[in-house]
C-alpha cells in the first residue's frame, strides 16, 4: 500500500508540470516582424472540443497570449499584420495502472488486497491537456513557430487563471522576441 501512495504523490506533484516542446522554421528570422492579429478575422475562435468549450477559460488563455505578444515586442494590429496567431486545446482522457507493479512482490504476504491487486491492478484516470500555440507569416502563408505545451490534470480541472496565464508564458518562452 505504501508504494500505491507513493506512486500516487509522485504522480500527482509531477501532474503539475508543463512540457512544451517548440518548432521554429529552420533559419526563420523574426527581426522583420513588428505586428500580428488572430487567425480567423482578428478575432479569437475556440478550436477544440464542443464539450470543453468554456469562454472564460478561451478568452483568459487569449488574454495571456496577447499579454506574451506584446512582452515581446509584437504589437496588435489588423488583418494586414505582419503575424496570424492561432490556438488550439486538445484534451484526451488517459489512465496509469497505480495497483500492479509489474512483478515486484517482495514475497510477504500482507493480506488479501495485495494479492487482488495483484491479479487486477487498479488505474488512476486523469487528462492529457495540450495548448498549441501557432505563429504564422502572413505574406507567406507559412507555419514559422509553433508550441505544444502538455499538462497531466485531474479528471475535473478547475479553472485558474493564474495557472493559465504561467502555462501560456512557458509555452511562448522560447518564441523569439523583438531586440
Amino acid at each position: 500500500m505504501k508504494k500505491v501512495i507513493f506512486f500516487l504523490s509522485v504522480f500527482v506533484f509531477s501532474a503539475c508540470a508543463v512540457t512544451v516542446k517548440t518548432y521554429q522554421k529552420p533559419y526563420q528570422s523574426f527581426d522583420d516582424f513588428q505586428t500580428w492579429c488572430w487567425l480567423e478575422g482578428c478575432e479569437v475562435t475556440y478550436q477544440g472540443p464542443d464539450y470543453l468549450y468554456d469562454k472564460k477559460v478561451v478568452d483568459e488563455i487569449a488574454n495571456a497570449i496577447a499579454f506574451n505578444m506584446y512582452e515581446k515586442g509584437y504589437q496588435q494590429g489588423d488583418d494586414t499584420s505582419d503575424l496570424m496567431v492561432n490556438f488550439f486545446m486538445v484534451i484526451e482522457e488517459d489512465s496509469a495502472e497505480v495497483g500492479n507493479f509489474n512483478g515486484f512482490y517482495d514475497g510477504t504476504y500482507q493480506g488479501e488486497r495485495e494479492w487482488l491487486t495483484m491479479l487486477y491492478p487498479e488505474y488512476q484516470k486523469f487528462l492529457k491537456g495540450s495548448l498549441v500555440i501557432d505563429v504564422i507569416d502572413r505574406e507567406n502563408s507559412e507555419l514559422v513557430w509553433r508550441s505544444n505545451a502538455v499538462k497531466y490534470m485531474e479528471m475535473n480541472p478547475i479553472y485558474d487563471k493564474q495557472e493559465i496565464w504561467r502555462g501560456v508564458s512557458k509555452a511562448m518562452k522560447k518564441l523569439p522576441g523583438k531586440e
